[in-house]
């Protein structure tokens, strides 16, 4: 499996986005396969990069040469991304979680030694381990059913 990052027009991005559309005319020069993952960066017209992004398991191509297609280009089917990019998200979650925890944690000292409870902090790391905790658990248990 390998992963493709890409570029895709803001018009084009929607439509994916939105799940209208499914499939991708790409040049194939990166040898796509099925099972591969596509990343597609959205880009305004000039070619900046809004910041948003999709991610896509690649069910299919079919290869250049048939259809009317010319042989260097390929359609690549894309499966929905909205569990792909939810599992990102909350990987992402997961390890802003477990930051944020460390991060407190370092500083119960300074807030002892400011003369000031650390009752509420320690409840707020807690609570973020459990959370970051359950988090990785989700996550596996997702991995598996993609397994």
């Amino acid at each position: 499996m390998k992963l493709h990052e890409v570029k895709t027009q803001s018009e084009f991005f929607n439509e994916v986005r939105l799940g209208r559309k499914t499939a991708e005319i790409r040049v194939n020069d990166r040898n796509y396969q099925a099972n591969d993952v596509l990343i597609q960066h959205e880009v305004d017209n000039e070619g900046h990069k809004t910041g948003a992004s999709l991610v896509h398991e690649i069910t299919h191509v079919l290869q250049g040469g048939k259809f009317g297609l010319s042989k260097e280009v390929c359609v690549l089917s894309l499966s929905n991304s909205s569990h792909l990019n939810s599992v990102i998200l909350m990987g992402h979650l997961r390890d802003r979680l477990v930051e944020a925890a460390d991060c407190m944690e370092a500083g119960i000292d300074v807030v002892r030694e400011a003369g000031l409870t650390a009752a509420d902090l320690k409840r707020q790391i807690q609570d973020s381990r459990y959370f970051a905790t359950e988090a990785t658990t989700l996550l596996k248990k997702l991995g598996e059913e993609a397994a």
